[in-house]
């Protein structure tokens, strides 16, 4: 009874001090509250850290970028190596060809063959009669007969015909030969080709700037050798 009597009232001063208000100073013995210096401190650390981590991820993009400008340096030496090795590996065009594109030209001024002895003359040489794939090629063609110095009027066979079927024209090499301009010229004010089975041959007709012309394959004209500089 002795022991339990003071522990009674040890309870009852407690119920006492929380009627009173007595929790919130407990509370606050044990948890007291942030200072305000303390939660500057705290938003500064963290501003500091955000800083840090922005300062290096700059880094980064500049280690990044330089390494990117490297290789875009290597992958251009490359390039260039690659190029000069190509180009020095090409062929040169054989005794008195000249390269035009990734061809090798030859007018043989001085000869006037009808125009299956002019493929006959230019196998002789290596090549055949020349042919023109697209407007590019025949415009280099065309500047080099018209700096040749021939007289006019002047023809010059090239490799295409409509021999197997009228009015088929293809090269010798098979493709078909395009039509209408910059290729084909005119005479009389018509379009050609025009002359019919009479006519089964291609030529460059200098009264008309050079352009193709179809003619008889008995006459006799300059052939203009080919050879592809592979």
């Amino acid at each position: 009874m002795r022991v339990v009597a003071p522990f009674l009232w040890a309870v009852v001063g407690t119920v006492w001090a929380l009627e009173e208000g007595n929790v919130g100073s407990l509370y606050d013995q044990h948890f007291p509250p942030l200072h305000a210096n303390c939660t500057q401190s705290l938003i500064d650390l963290l501003l500091m850290r955000q800083e840090v981590q922005l300062k290096e991820l700059k880094e980064e993009e500049k280690v990044s970028s330089g390494i990117l400008r490297e290789m875009a340096d290597i992958l251009t030496d490359i390039r260039g190596s690659l190029t000069l090795i190509s180009t020095s590996s090409e062929a040169p065009c054989p005794g008195n060809f000249i390269k035009f594109g990734e061809t090798c030209l030859y007018l043989a001024r001085d000869t006037s063959v009808t125009w299956e002895a002019a493929r006959d003359y230019c196998h002789g040489l290596g090549g055949d009669l020349a042919v023109f794939r697209d407007a590019n090629a025949f415009a280099e063609a065309l500047n080099y007969a018209k700096g040749s110095g021939l007289p006019n009027p002047a023809h010059i066979w090239v490799g295409g015909s409509d021999i197997s079927l009228e009015g088929e024209w293809k090269w010798i090499s098979g493709e078909d030969m395009p039509r209408g301009t910059p290729f084909w010229g005119g005479y009389n004010y018509v379009r050609e080709p025009a002359g019919g089975l009479r006519e089964n041959c291609a030529n460059l007709f200098s009264g008309d700037g050079f352009l193709i012309h179809d003619v008889s394959c008995a006459s006799k004209y300059i052939p203009l050798c080919q050879i592809k500089n592979t």
